[in-house]
């Protein structure tokens, strides 16, 4: 009877951890979205099969992997924000694609944010109001 209170216990414990599959980002799925399709847009990272901007999201390959594993990304609302749920699939421990994806897609989000920033306004000299 212990061994199965251990077992319950333990597989409890490891539910939470997959029933947490996004990335919550305080910026709105607008905003994401264009991020995700720009960070998708390179040809020599990722082989998009499809995208749906309608429900915005994405399925895509890993360009370079062994085995071409179907990898999907999705944004939704979520709070005062927008949650990105990404599933990727490759072989072995190590999830560098996951790792790769969300460094691409941070460098992709500061670039939509700074194109979006309106600009500094300019100082006017002063006798020229």
């Amino acid at each position: 009877m212990r061994s199965y209170l251990v077992l319950l216990l333990a597989f409890l414990s490891s539910a939470t951890a997959y029933a947490e599959p996004h990335d919550v980002y305080p910026v709105s799925c607008d905003v994401l979205w264009a991020a995700v399709n720009l960070t998708l847009s390179k040809p020599g990272d990722y082989g998009v099969m499809g995208i749906d901007d309608l429900n915005r999201r994405a399925s895509f390959v890993v360009v370079g992997d062994l085995a071409a594993y179907r990898d999907t990304v999705s944004v939704s609302p979520l709070g005062n924000g927008c949650a990105m749920k990404l599933a990727m699939f490759q072989d072995g421990p190590d999830d560098s694609n996951a790792r790769g994806f969300r460094k691409r897609l941070k460098k992709s989000l500061m670039k939509v944010q700074a194109a979006a920033a309106p600009p500094p306004k300019t100082p006017v000299p002063q006798g020229q109001e």
